[in-house]
């Protein structure tokens, strides 16, 4: 499970560079030179560029100046020639307000203008911040002040990497950012990391999101030395260790926004004095070989985004790791209820691994040193008219109480939820509202597709109880909404919208039971017992 090749993954990712080139606009003569998104500038399916993919310019920066066998950017005088294009491309696409676009035209969205902005301040640090191109410089000053002026308050990593983005472009020639103000916000920030470990996302944790932020903190650290980002960073990877199971994977859907990946660039760099965050790499990247590691799932989209950026600019830092050894929790007896995030983790000596999501409906992963093996993701109704009641969905409003060490009860009511189709008349309404609010549309957004959880009259009570070698699960169902209604065994798809998750996971693959329940007029009440070795 531990057995890392620093080589093998060098290797790795020589075989994505060509598809992730691919990706990127090379032709000095083409209007739209570095730029990173080929649905816009190849395809022409789109009449804007999403700036957020302007990260994939880190990869070819990171490659030229590192040597290594079989690296063919290195020191090549195209990786320049591509990444200052990427440079005066991202420069080009900036709107009026200084933000920039990432699924909608006028967009002014946080993300695609803390990211890029973030991936530009890292390409200028190494150029000891001589940047001589004055429509870059007066870009970054724009974007820096833009990003003053707004926070994210429900996505932490995104906000952690405008953090980061500001702190590094403040140390280009000529660039203003009020250094008072930005270490106020700062400290906000650090101050939003849950006792344990974690930062929000979407109103809960997410150990992909929660990697991402750690990039980015450690770059702040580099720059400022701030103790409290060395003391938040070691909280964060302690949580992440906990969520790592006997197999070597995380659980997917035991995330507030299904994220089924960690980066590696922020615990790398801890991990040249920290055995943990050394043992927690060596664990999570030992099997990129393997074609079921969460690499290979990455689709085209991602090779240009945070995920692979943080992958290359890893490699100068593989060997400085250290040796020394340490027992991750799933190496050893280990039973803790984390209360703020509401997740239940057992560990059985590297034997077998059990999550339960209590905050998502008391939703149950198993692992044994394969991987997933087990899954329980409660229950669905269907309502008509394409919306269906469930039970797996993230929502504050439930209940839950630990009554004895290895037993858990949630409560709380069905969500109801649909799916938003997309079509021509609802891309010309988004279009105009996009234009006449800007970034106001990705609340109202938010809104409707992530946050929005209409409950219908139908409360449940889910017992989750280990008993010798077995799961026992104990679902109730009460109410008027029952009648005539059809339960069914949830699958494993959440309804909660979220960009970077949806690739297809293992666990997709477990066949789940054909439990389904018609009820009849006048039930009001339901009891189902599953049960789940272990």
């Amino acid at each position: 499970m531990t057995n890392f090749n620093i080589h093998q993954f060098r290797s790795y990712l020589l075989t994505r560079l060509q598809g992730i080139l691919t990706q990127l606009d090379r032709d000095e003569d083409s209007c739209t030179f570095g730029c990173f998104d080929r649905n816009f500038w190849h395809y022409k399916i789109r009449d804007f560029s999403s700036m957020i993919l302007q990260q994939g310019m880190l990869i070819p920066h990171t490659l030229y100046h590192l040597d290594f066998p079989g690296n063919p950017l290195y020191l090549h005088p195209y990786a320049l020639k591509w990444v200052d294009g990427a440079l005066i491309f991202w420069a080009s696409q900036q709107l009026r307000s200084g933000a920039f676009n990432e699924y909608y035209p006028y967009e002014s969205g946080y993300p695609p203008t803390a990211f890029s902005l973030y991936a530009v301040g890292l390409v200028a640090r190494e150029r000891q911040y001589n940047i001589e191109n004055e429509q870059v410089k007066k870009a970054i000053q724009k974007a820096a002040n833009w990003l003053m002026s707004h926070r994210e308050v429900q996505a932490f990593n995104q906000e952690a990497a405008g953090l980061a983005g500001l702190f590094l472009c403040r140390g280009i020639p000529g660039i203003q950012i009020d250094l008072a103000k930005l270490r106020n916000r700062l400290d906000e920030f650090l101050n939003g990391q849950s006792p344990e470990g974690w930062f929000p996302e979407y109103g809960g944790t997410d150990a992909g999101y929660l990697s991402v932020t750690i990039d980015c903190l450690w770059d702040i650290y580099e720059i400022t030395g701030d103790k409290k980002i060395s003391l938040a960073l070691e909280k964060a990877a302690d949580y992440i260790s906990k969520l790592i199971s006997v197999s070597g994977h995380t659980p997917v859907m035991i995330n507030a926004r299904n994220t089924d990946y960690i980066v590696p660039y922020g615990l790398i760099r801890m991990a040249e004095k920290s055995p943990l965050t050394a043992k927690i790499v060596r664990t999570l990247f030992s099997q990129t070989s393997d074609p079921g590691h969460f690499l290979h799932r990455t689709d085209d989209r991602y090779t240009c985004h945070y995920v692979y950026q943080s992958c290359y600019r890893s490699l100068p830092y593989l060997e400085k790791m250290t040796e020394q050894s340490i027992q991750l929790p799933a190496d050893k007896l280990f039973n803790q209820y984390l209360e703020q995030a509401g997740i239940w983790i057992r560990h059985y000596a590297g034997v077998k691994s059990m999550y339960v999501y209590a905050k998502k409906g008391g939703i149950v992963n198993v692992f044994d040193r394969k991987g997933i093996r087990e899954v329980n993701f409660g229950w669905r109704a269907r309502l008509g008219k394409g919306k269906v009641g469930v039970t797996h969905w993230l929502d504050a409003g439930y209940q839950v109480e630990r009554s004895a060490e290895d037993k858990i009860i949630i409560r709380g009511r069905l969500s109801k939820h649909g799916w938003m189709k997309s079509s021509p008349l609802r891309h010309v309404i988004l279009r105009v509202v996009s234009y006449l609010f800007g970034h106001r549309l990705m609340t109202w957004l938010r809104k409707a597709m992530i946050f929005s959880s209409p409950s219908i009259d139908v409360e449940f009570v889910r017992t989750v109880e280990l008993k010798n070698d077995q799961v026992v699960i104990e679902d109730t169902f009460t109410g008027g909404g029952l009648k005539g209604l059809e339960l069914y065994r949830a699958p494993h798809y959440s309804l909660r919208h979220v960009a970077s998750a949806g690739n297809f996971v293992p666990e997709e693959m477990i066949v789940l039971s054909e439990d389904r329940i018609r009820l009849k007029p006048g039930v009001n009440e339901i009891k189902i017992k599953s049960e789940i070795e272990f």
